[in-house]
């Protein structure tokens, strides 16, 4: 595993053992939220989603959080 992929594993395992629950329902509940946000029919939803690198059709939760914090520490770094 890279080292991107274990510090997010890091962090969703950090945040279902502060809300109490199972990684496995974080993740489940992740999946929804991007289910939905893929849906979108809005173009600039639709460039987001298209954006994300990813090995499957549909992306991981995993590399959404990745392709986040990238875009996130570019736009940092613009500032």
């Amino acid at each position: 595993m890279n080292k991107k992929k274990l510090i997010v594993e890091n962090a969703i395992k950090e945040i279902a053992r502060r809300d109490g629950v199972t990684v496995e329902y974080v993740k489940m509940q992740m999946k929804i939220a991007m289910m939905n946000g893929l849906r979108s029919a809005d173009p600039r939803a639709k460039s987001f989603w298209d954006n994300i690198s990813r090995e499957g059709k549909i992306p991981t939760p995993e590399e959404l959080i990745i392709h986040t914090s990238e875009l996130v520490n570019k736009r940092k770094s613009h500032e």
